[in-house]
């Protein structure tokens, strides 16, 4: 979405003017580039190779990422927000609507490899718009008011 209206409207279709504005304003907040987005699939493919009772990755796909990435090492993948560790088993637990594991960000703003990883459904709900940061502060806010 980080193309022109006229590009969008005459190469894909889309007609932003018939869009809601809040609908608009969202999904230029969101907006990446073609390569921040393949960053990203990579990095999402990685940290699943690396999730607890993940398949092992096919050879060339393994070689391709640890090359980019790192090695692959099973088991040390952690839900971005709260830090436990991610079973590749969450995925099959999904439910029309109902995932049990989603993709997250650290900063819910920006869209790239560094900023994005897996969480807990849950915890990223509970999370929301706000940054790790803000989030961990306003929790502590909160623990600090029922457990003084």
């Amino acid at each position: 979405m980080l193309l022109p209206d006229a590009q969008l409207k005459k190469q894909f279709g889309i007609d932003m003017s018939s869009l809601k504005p809040q609908v608009v304003s969202k999904l230029r907040e969101k907006a990446a580039t073609y390569d921040d987005c393949m960053e990203v699939a990579k990095m999402l493919t990685f940290l699943v190779y690396c999730m607890q009772d993940a398949p092992e990755a096919p050879p060339e796909i393994a070689d391709y990422l640890e090359a980019l990435i790192g090695p692959i090492v099973p088991n040390s993948t952690l839900c971005l927000i709260c830090l436990k560790p991610l079973s590749f088993d969450l995925f099959r637990k999904a439910r029309r609507g109902k995932a049990e594991i989603e993709t997250a960000h650290s900063n819910p703003r920006s869209h790239s490899a560094a900023n994005v990883g897996f969480a807990h459904r849950l915890c990223n709900i509970a999370q929301g718009p706000l940054t790790l940061d803000e989030f961990y502060d306003w929790m502590q806010d909160v623990l600090s008011r029922v457990r003084p």
